[in-house]
Formats: C-alpha cells, sequence, structure tokens
C-alpha cells in the first residue's frame, strides 16, 4: 500500500476536479484576449492588422525574466487506497476546485462585460472620429464658400487699375 502525504491527497483532489472544466480555462484566456485585442484597437492603433485572429502579436519575456521553471507533476492517487481521513482530505481538494470554478465562472462573466464594453468603445471611438472628420468637412466647406454679407460691394464702389498703366480710375 502507497503511502501519500496530506499535500498530495488535497492536490489530487484539486487537479482531478479542474480536469473536469478545463475548458473554463481557455473560454476566459479567449475573452481576455478579444478583450485586449479592442481595446488596442480603440485607444492605441485602429489600423491593427485585421486577418488578425483577435490577438496581438507575442513578445515574449526577457531572458532572465522568470517563469521558465516546470512545474513537477504531482503522483496519481489511488482512491481505494485512501483511509477515512484521506478520502475527507481529497473531498477538500474537490470542494476547494469547485470554489475555483465559481470563482472562474465570475471571471469569465467580467471578461464578457469588459469585451462588451471594448466594443461599445471601439464604436464610440469610431463613431466619434466620423462625426468630427464629417463636421471638419462642413467647416471646409462653409469657408470656402464664404460670401460676407455685411457690406455688399458694387464694381463701381472699387477704384479699378488702367491694364498696362499703373493709374486707377476714380468714381
Amino acid at each position: 500500500m502507497s503511502r501519500y502525504t496530506p499535500t498530495e491527497i488535497l492536490t489530487a483532489g484539486l487537479n482531478d476536479t479542474r480536469e473536469t472544466f478545463a475548458h473554463l480555462y481557455v473560454v476566459l484566456d479567449k475573452l481576455r484576449a478579444a478583450a485586449a485585442y479592442n481595446y488596442h484597437r480603440a485607444y492605441v492603433d485602429i489600423d491593427v492588422d485585421s486577418d488578425q485572429p483577435g490577438r496581438l502579436p507575442f513578445h515574449p519575456a526577457p531572458a532572465g525574466f522568470g517563469g521558465n521553471e516546470l512545474a513537477i507533476p504531482a503522483r496519481k492517487v489511488n482512491l481505494t487506497g485512501l483511509t477515512d481521513a484521506g478520502l475527507q482530505l481529497y473531498i477538500h481538494g474537490v470542494r476547494a476546485a469547485h470554489t475555483g470554478r465559481v470563482q472562474l465562472l465570475e471571471q469569465i462573466e467580467t471578461a464578457g462585460h469588459d469585451l462588451e464594453r471594448m466594443l461599445i468603445a471601439l464604436d464610440g471611438t469610431a463613431t466619434t472620429t466620423g462625426a468630427r472628420i464629417a463636421h471638419l468637412i462642413d467647416v471646409a466647406e462653409r469657408h470656402a464658400n464664404y460670401v460676407p454679407t455685411g457690406h455688399h460691394v458694387t464694381g463701381w464702389d472699387v477704384p479699378v487699375r488702367i491694364p498696362g498703366t499703373t493709374t486707377y480710375t476714380t468714381c
């Protein structure tokens, strides 16, 4: 009969249960990536390459930054060989994983709201930019077609130079 440490039994309960909802981590990652991509388009660079599948270019961390350590996988726990106290530890690990699942679902909901806000911001930025450009075009057209309305000038009110000379006609 194998002897397991309490940490191994708890970890087995956590890991075995987390494997049942591993797809939720993928969903959360996709939502966060889409929100970051749309935030980048809305506030940083609206001309991001549109054929990207919703991700910005990946820039790895510099050497020596850390995170290169490999996790040592926990050994599998045989549930039939556990005592009642060992089963209680395993169940505690399962309950902890379910609590983590609830928190993960809340994070997914928050990430979904973030994505909606980024899409609204992107639409708002594009709408604001379009409205501003339309306004500037209208202003430019008004300036180009401006005719002063206060004083009407006729040809007889203005001295006219006689062509080929330096003399002007007077009224």
